[in-house]
């Protein structure tokens, strides 16, 4: 300010305030004094116009601690904070399994792959999964094999020729001298194994602040059954020769010898039919029938997340292959790790 001040003087020194031409030396001084008290009126002005020094703040008491608060889900699909929304996790139960099977075991896993996260009118997160599992299941029923039946015949046609009709229902039957049972009760095994390459899961995280996340998915998959008929530990247990044959000692002996006791329809069986080879048997090379269908996967579940890496909670699905009888389900629990 007094800068200022000085440099207005100076100005008003040099250049007079009116048009007229310079006075002698004695206007000149009249004039200087009339700038200085125009000069003083104007400090006097300002040093009222200036703002006061500020006050000392008051102390004030110290803010209150925040509340404690809920459960807050992590961030996700940022890399910055380490977290993408992803998913890989096991999934623990039993399986409700197709062509009409007794129950079994489930055991599987998977992999949730974020697409896009939560608009606002979604109020969830939509995600791209990756599954794969296999079911398990023991099952006992009876089995008729037709190739027995084609065996008995041979074997009775042999011993008598003009057995006729009676070697028919003998054979057929599995009755009087044929030497093979043709209805047997076998223990069914299934393998199946489901691979999901593709499902949309669509993921609310509206109860997030329970801790709580339903979702549901629907795909598409593959299905490898694989199957065979083992009558040794059937109900009761067949060894591939009749005991109660009504053969001739030594024919039954032949019989027992030639097949040893066992194939061709005594080990497991392929599609309920025959055994394989003894050379098979032999490189224990697994017996049995099977085919990849391709069929429809969906599901439901909840998420319960115990902390920003873990979660467990309930899934269950339901699989539709080929087949009338080609439906079932799976229930289990399942424990996921998010990355």
């Amino acid at each position: 300010m007094t800068a200022l001040l000085l440099l207005t003087i100076s100005l008003l020194t040099v250049f007079p305030l009116s048009g007229q031409e310079r006075q002698p030396h004695d206007d000149c001084q009249e004039r200087i004094q009339k700038l200085e008290h125009r000069i003083a009126q104007l400090e006097r002005v300002i040093s009222r116009l200036a703002p006061a020094e500020p006050a000392t703040p008051a102390p004030t008491l110290d803010a209150p601690p925040p509340a404690r608060q809920g459960f807050q889900p992590p961030p996700e699909l940022i890399p910055e904070v380490g977290k993408i929304g992803a998913e890989v996790g096991l999934l623990l139960g039993g399986s409700g399994n197709p062509f009409q099977l007794d129950r079994g075991a489930f055991v599987g896993g998977f992999i949730d792959l974020p697409l896009f996260d939560r608009p606002h009118w979604l109020h969830g997160k939509i995600s791209y999964e990756i599954s794969v599992g296999i079911s398990q299941s023991r099952t006992t029923f009876e089995t008729t094999s037709n190739v027995a039946q084609v065996a008995n015949l041979a074997v009775l046609n042999t011993l008598t020729p003009n057995g006729g009709l009676a070697n028919i229902t003998a054979a057929t039957t599995g009755t009087g001298p044929a030497p093979f049972p043709v209805k047997t009760s076998t223990l069914t095994r299934l393998r199946l194994m489901q691979v999901t390459p593709f499902a949309i899961k669509y993921t609310n995280t509206a109860r997030d602040r329970w801790r709580l996340r339903p979702y549901g998915i629907i795909g598409f998959g593959t299905y490898v059954t694989i199957h065979n008929q083992n009558p040794a530990r059937g109900t009761p247990a067949t060894f591939g020769v009749r005991s109660d044959a009504n053969l001739p000692p030594d024919v039954l002996a032949a019989v027992n010898g030639l097949f040893g006791g066992k194939a061709p329809f005594g080990g497991p069986l392929v599609a309920g039919q025959i055994s394989q080879s003894s050379e098979l048997e032999q490189r224990s090379l697994p017996g049995g029938h099977g085919n990849i269908d391709i069929g429809i996967h969906s599901g439901a579940g909840l998420a319960i997340r115990i902390n920003r890496n873990l979660s467990f909670g309930f899934d269950a699905r339901y699989n539709r292959i080929a087949g009338s009888h080609g439906g079932f389900t799976t229930v289990g629990s399942r424990i996921g790790l998010h990355f």
